[in-house]
């Protein structure tokens, strides 16, 4: 897999198209390479199987134009940093040599997305150490963001993906096992609630409405960010 511009962690299949999907499918819309990485399968879920999961996930990988989706395989409900864990999200990184990592907010109600935070920073992180071996070359991202979970933050930037916004939905629906209640072979979740859609889509446009936009995602830099070119800044409104 040649070098990619940016690899998106997410828990279980579907974290990554709520949390960023419109600003990914606006990458992959400009041009930039975008790679996925999912941490487990979701056999814990109350819908759907593990063979469903998978097909849905790379139906909607193909809706944002994503190069590649990638599984680690870890255990559903159990997602904790280890040494192993650790070891295949460093893999992934060094293989693939993204040059911008976004991983889940690291404060959530489910315990794996949180712990998904985590290990993709650690990860992200050894990934860096030149004597850290896994039989590859070292190789650090430029730059980890944080997108919104669960919990919200006060976001460094917005992203606008009102343009973005209905593939995003559409990305979100290729689960439909998960999000489309009029699948009767399983039980009606908070997920296929109209509530749910409201929040999904409410969030979107007061997010969008702080840069005056229709629909936003927000994101966290841990930090500050450096600018070099005050130019490279454009700003829309005050």
């Amino acid at each position: 897999m040649p070098d990619i511009d940016v690899m998106a962690f997410g828990a279980h299949p579907d974290d990554i198209e709520l949390g960023c999907g419109g600003t990914l499918i606006k990458l992959t819309d400009l041009g930039h390479t975008v790679a996925l990485v999912d941490m487990v399968r979701g056999e814990m879920g109350t819908r759907g199987t593990v063979e469903t999961r998978q097909s849905e996930s790379l139906r909607a990988a193909e809706i944002m134009g994503a190069v590649a989706r990638e599984n680690l395989g870890l255990q559903d409900g159990h997602i904790h940093v280890s040494e192993e864990a650790k070891r295949r999200v460093a893999e992934v990184i060094r293989r693939c040599r993204p040059r911008v990592v976004l991983i889940p907010y690291y404060e959530d109600r489910h315990p794996d997305h949180y712990h998904t935070s985590h290990l993709a920073y650690e990860g992200t992180f050894m990934a860096g150490l030149t004597r850290y071996d896994t039989g590859q070359e070292s190789y650090r991202p430029s730059r980890v963001i944080y997108y919104m979970g669960w919990y919200e933050f006060e976001p460094t930037f917005i992203v606008d993906i009102t343009d973005q916004f209905d593939r995003k939905i559409e990305a979100i629906m290729a689960y439909s096992t998960q999000f489309k209640p009029d699948n009767q072979l399983y039980t009606q979740t908070r997920l296929t609630s109209g509530e749910y859609h409201w929040l999904l889509v409410h969030r979107m446009a007061h997010y969008g409405s702080l840069i005056q936009k229709r629909y936003g995602e927000a994101f966290l830099i841990r930090g500050r960010m450096e600018v070099h070119d005050l130019l490279d800044i454009v700003f829309s409104s005050f």
